[in-house]
């Protein structure tokens, strides 16, 4: 007898569906797989922030942050200038400092005065370094205005912060008329003058 007529009529029903079923089942996969991937990979993604928008939130937003000792000082604004190759040039705090200290006698003659000194600028970096270089050339004539300016004082000038405050005040007005000139208009690039170190010897 013949195979065919040995098997069950329902298997040979169930023969004659299987290899269509398994085709249609596969194509069915192809074509899920097919469509995930479709929209998984042709889906855009947000287009990344222009730089300037997200320098304008940051500057619009508070800033929580800690200020650094480079940040903005008292009274001064963070001004961004754009160089020509599209970045951003922030302006900073640099500071000049003299390689040796002041050492000069009180007014009265009891006593000597030695000091470190390191004048702040703030601008970017063009107008940074060109205030750098200016001080560098006016060295000499910086440091005769500061010893005759400390030279002028007696114990009791320089005898509490707040006097010593008076007297950095007095040594950056000093050095503004020398490396800004008097009839400046702009406001100057030297902010500050700071006290590195202070020593009073007294003579008794």
């Amino acid at each position: 007898m013949d195979d065919e007529e040995l098997r069950p009529p329902q298997f040979r029903k169930l023969q004659r569906f299987l290899l269509p079923l398994t085709i249609l089942g596969g194509v069915t996969i192809v074509l899920i797989l097919f469509a995930v991937g479709y929209l998984t990979l042709t889906t855009p993604e947000t287009p990344p922030e222009d730089i300037s928008t997200i320098i304008g939130k940051v500057t619009t937003e508070p800033n929580e942050k800690t200020i650094s000792d480079e940040a903005v000082e008292d009274g001064e604004t963070e001004q961004t200038t754009q160089l020509s190759d599209g970045q951003f040039d922030f302006d900073r705090h640099r500071y000049y400092s003299f390689p040796l200290p002041f050492v000069s006698n009180l007014a009265s003659g009891k006593g000597m005065l030695t000091v470190e000194i390191a004048i702040a600028t703030y601008g970017n970096t063009l107008t940074g370094e060109a205030v750098i270089k200016e001080l560098e050339s006016f060295n000499p004539k910086i440091r005769s205005a500061i010893n005759l300016r400390l030279a002028q004082q007696n114990l009791t000038d320089i005898d509490s912060v707040e006097k010593r405050k008076k007297l950095t005040s007095l040594l950056l007005d000093d050095i503004k008329l020398i490396v800004d000139k008097p009839n400046t208009k702009q406001p100057s690039a030297i902010t500050d003058v700071h006290f590195v170190k202070f020593v009073i010897s007294e003579a008794y």
